[in-house]
């Protein structure tokens, strides 16, 4: 699992480093900020929506027109790139 502080519906910092559990963000921050265990999927700039349950709460970012979305790092790249054809 992942620790993410949520900031206006986005997967913003993911403090997994500095918080390996979500009861070590408690008392350490504003009661304002959110944070949430995420699974390892998961990555900085996911959508969260908070009134879905368990991995439904985040959304994964949308792939731009010719490019594709790679789930282990998180990042995107060119479809001309893709070798698992």
């Amino acid at each position: 699992m992942k620790i993410f502080q949520i900031l206006n519906g986005v997967c913003h910092w993911d403090a997994t480093k500095l918080h390996p559990t979500l009861n070590s963000t408690l008392g350490r921050y504003a009661a304002n900020i959110a944070f949430v265990e995420a699974p390892d999927f998961v990555f900085e700039g996911w959508g969260y929506d908070a009134s879905a349950e368990g991995d439904a709460r985040f959304i994964p970012p949308e792939t731009p027109k010719g490019w594709l979305y790679d789930d282990r790092s998180g990042t995107f790249y060119p479809e001309s790139m893709n070798t698992e054809e």
